[in-house]
């Protein structure tokens, strides 16, 4: 509407009006014209009538065909080359022809024109057109359903050969516009649901759940035929996933699973892989018992990846050596891995601790929504990457993919991602200090919400509000924020079975820090026992940490050293540094050599500063002081002024791209990436994008 408005005011507020009164209308095509209201037909059709009749077919072919698409009139009717027929047109006021083409003076003339003549006139010029296209399958098959009265099998079938074509180029998007309107024509009613199911198929992999579940319901009205209402269920089900409605999910996946199970087992291992994501959001242990029990039902084989992110929803900690084996077998293996693939595998890598791994991954799904029709329409894909950006300590990439989520999920209606990627970027802004902003963001995000349903971003919350706390030293609060992730039983376990689990060694340096080190211990102790030993590098060195600061006095300095000594530990910088820091806080208090004291500060001060993690740093650069060490006051990042996008904005201008090579990369327009430069060459100090680079202080984004 914004694009066919063109700028005018009463244009927009009567389409609004138009389009709300008709939202189920069918358009032509991919460039389809738009319902107007009586009152926007005659303004922007006012000269019609008195059009010759040769004129207002010229000018309905026009519209028909769709804008700059004069040699494909001229195929359709020869008598176009006649510049005598345009010249009513012209000196009316509708279009004006300039170098071959037809250029209409508005684009709602195209919908005046196009709406004020009968369906008899329409189907004509569509059908001479889809004669014209012969050669142009794609185009030929809109132009087929557009002049179709009624059910046409042979237009359905055209328009499905082209939804194939656009679903291997990943223009899913278009590819379930194609197969829904192919449906709408397909007289065969069992065939119509197939291509239905295709249709929501092609929507759930554009990232769109309120179209899939439409499609969904669609297909349950027209069929009893078991598979084709099993794969409807499995749809709605997942249109339901990205939502908080985490129970609605699972009643229609996990019914699918159990029927399924043998019949169909391909089917049911599908169900209940798309089932273990709200099951693990949910994090209910009904439903991971629930996980177990279906996944036996189902015949064993080659281990997809869909099985084995079943497996660690259910028992995360469990058998972690042989689990960790298949994902690199899967991983290996999978040299041209589908898009199902790459996220299943790589929300599994995340879950095992591999987070490297789950960034490629995650990475290689998400670029392939950039650069397919679909422009990056998956915001749980985005999500994901941006928790595994965080946990890395890329906080500017989790930063960059937490706002595109949030952008993507707004628009999908996927509230678990309008409420995950808030409670991240609040996280983020309390690393950096900002524990003001950490608390508003968070409290934002979660406003009207109950988060009782789904205990992961519960669990998170409280981290980001514990996170904003600790920043400020308020350490019992962020104990308290802490506490809460773990139940209030004589034998406290984690209130999520996978989440919970990574506090516990920020739960410990509360408690110590707030006189409640008994409660914490008994926290560690119970969750503990529930792990196993074989633990990840990260994991293990959580509990290590949690371990020492709890630990009496005498007992501490192995598990330090524990969490230190394995190199695999800096792939979690913030967390490694965190325990740096208090291994040489309990260095310094215990009256060591201010030697031994120094080298774990000193590291943990270098990667503060790198991460921009203030609080941390200043206290890392306190206790440096205090052991002999003149520390320099850290000089501010300017490019921590920047937004997420200002800062990528800014790094691929220093990368050397114009702003017509970042506005593509970025989807934005040149002119709207050069309002971003107007505002960062000031908050960087420069004046020339060549001294870009320079302000920024890291190598510029390549990617």
């Amino acid at each position: 509407m914004l694009d066919q408005a063109a700028g005018n005011p009463l244009a927009l507020v009567e389409l609004a009006r138009a389009v709300a009164r008709t939202p189920d209308r069918a358009v032509a095509g991919p460039d389809g014209t738009l319902p107007l209201t009586a009152r926007l037909e005659r303004l922007f059709a006012a000269g019609l009538p008195g059009l010759p009749d040769v004129t207002r077919r010229a000018l309905l072919t026009a519209a028909a065909a769709g804008p700059d698409r004069l040699p494909d009139l001229r195929r359709a009717l020869p008598e176009l080359d006649d510049p005598a027929v345009w010249q009513p047109a012209e000196r009316a006021g509708l279009i004006r022809v300039e170098a071959g083409h037809v250029r209409l003076r508005h684009p709602l003339v195209r919908s005046a024109v196009y709406q004020a003549a009968s369906f008899a006139e329409r189907r004509a010029v569509h059908l001479a057109l889809a004669d014209a296209l012969a050669r142009e399958p794609d185009r030929r098959a809109w132009h087929l359903a557009a002049a179709a009265p009624g059910p046409d099998e042979e237009a359905a079938g055209a328009l499905a050969e082209t939804a194939e074509r656009s679903r291997r180029r990943g223009g899913y998007a278009a590819a379930a516009t194609a197969l829904e309107r192919a449906a709408d024509l397909t007289p065969d009613t069992d065939r119509r649901a197939g291509r239905l199911v295709a249709a929501a198929t092609a929507a759930m992999f554009a990232g769109h759940p309120r179209w899939v579940g439409d499609l969904a319901l669609r297909v349950a009205t027209l069929t009893d035929d078991p598979a084709h209402l099993a794969e409807s269920s499995l749809l709605g089900g997942w249109s339901l996933a990205v939502t908080l409605r985490h129970e609605d999910s699972l009643a229609f996946l996990l019914p699918v699973a159990e029927r399924m199970a043998t019949a169909a087992p391909e089917l049911a291992m599908g169900a209940l892989s798309t089932g273990a994501t709200p099951a693990y959001n949910a994090g209910s242990p009904f439903h991971r018992a629930e996980l177990r029990r279906l996944a036996a039902l189902i015949p064993e084989g080659p281990l997809p990846p869909g099985r084995l992110w079943t497996r660690l929803v259910a028992d995360p900690f469990a058998d972690r050596d042989a689990t960790l084996a298949e994902l690199r077998r899967l991983t290996a293996e999978t040299s041209q891995p589908t898009l199902s693939d790459l996220v299943v595998l790589g929300a599994a890598a995340w879950i095992l601790d591999e987070t490297e791994l789950a960034v490629r991954l995650l990475g290689r799904a998400r670029d392939h929504h950039r650069h397919a029709a679909t422009a990056g329409a998956n915001c749980t894909v985005a999500q994901a990457l941006a928790l595994a950006h965080f946990e890395r300590g890329a906080w500017t990439a989790a930063a960059t993919a937490a706002e595109e989520a949030f952008a993507m999920a707004t628009e999908a209606g996927a509230d678990n991602v309008t409420v995950g990627a808030p409670i991240l970027q609040a996280a983020l802004r309390a690393v950096r200090g900002d524990s003001d902003g950490a608390r508003a963001r968070a409290a934002g995000a979660v406003h009207g919400v109950d988060l009782r349903g789904s205990r992961s971003l519960y669990v998170r919350h409280r981290q980001a509000l514990g996170l904003a706390a600790a920043a400020e030293a308020d350490h019992a609060t962020a104990y308290a924020h802490l506490r809460r992730s773990f139940t209030r039983d004589f034998h406290p376990v984690p209130v999520h079975h996978h989440t919970s689990v990574h506090q516990l060694a920020d739960l410990a340096a509360a408690a110590v820090r707030a006189g409640r080190a008994d409660d914490a211990r008994a926290v560690l102790g119970s969750t503990t026992a529930e792990l196993g030993s074989a633990r990840s590098a990260r994991l293990d060195a959580v509990v290590h940490r949690a371990t020492a600061l709890l630990a009496d006095p005498d007992e501490a300095e192995p598990h330090f050293r524990a969490a230190l000594d394995d190199p695999a530990g800096a792939r979690w910088p913030f967390e490694h540094a965190l325990t740096q820091l208090d291994f040489g806080e309990w260095l310094r208090r215990r009256r060591r050599r201010a030697a031994e004291a120094r080298a774990p500060l000193t590291a943990a001060l270098d990667a503060f500063e790198r991460l921009d993690a203030r609080p941390w740093a200043d206290r890392a650069a306190a206790e440096l002081r205090a052991a002999g060490v003149a520390v320099t006051e850290p000089r501010a990042s300017e490019a921590a002024d920047l937004t997420p996008q200002e800062l990528r904005i800014a790094r691929l201008a220093a990368a050397g791209l114009t702003n017509r090579d970042i506005g593509a990369r970025l989807y934005l327009s040149p002119r709207t990436i050069g309002f971003h430069l107007h505002k960062i060459f000031p908050k960087l100090g420069v004046t020339a994008r060549a001294q870009l680079r320079d302000a920024l202080g890291d190598p510029p984004e390549q990617g």
